[in-house]
């Protein structure tokens, strides 16, 4: 499968693209076309109309996605900073 998608979020963090108030180089008439082709909603869509799915399993996956995300948050946020010497490391091939 492909998925034709678009970058919706920013660069540089919560203050650009349609995150915060910043105005993106893009338009905003842009970003809105790709948000109503969103290849996720849209498959979403597809899996429904077709019986692939109901809502209540589409709504279990979701939550399953959610938790998951929500752990991995967690275990980052906990953990601690790496040391100044690993901040390159794995960054560019070792000679």
């Amino acid at each position: 499968m492909e998925f034709m998608t678009y970058r919706y979020r920013g660069h540089v963090g919560p203050d650009d693209n349609i995150q915060g108030l910043h105005t993106d180089i893009r338009p905003r008439e842009e970003v809105e076309q790709w948000l109503a082709r969103d290849p996720i909603t849209t498959f979403e869509c597809f899996l429904l109309d077709n019986g692939v799915l109901d809502e209540a399993t589409l709504g279990h996956i979701k939550d399953d996605v959610r938790v998951e995300v929500e752990e991995a948050h967690t275990f980052a946020s906990e953990s601690p900073s790496p040391e100044e010497s690993e901040l390159s490391k794995y960054v560019f091939k070792e000679k």
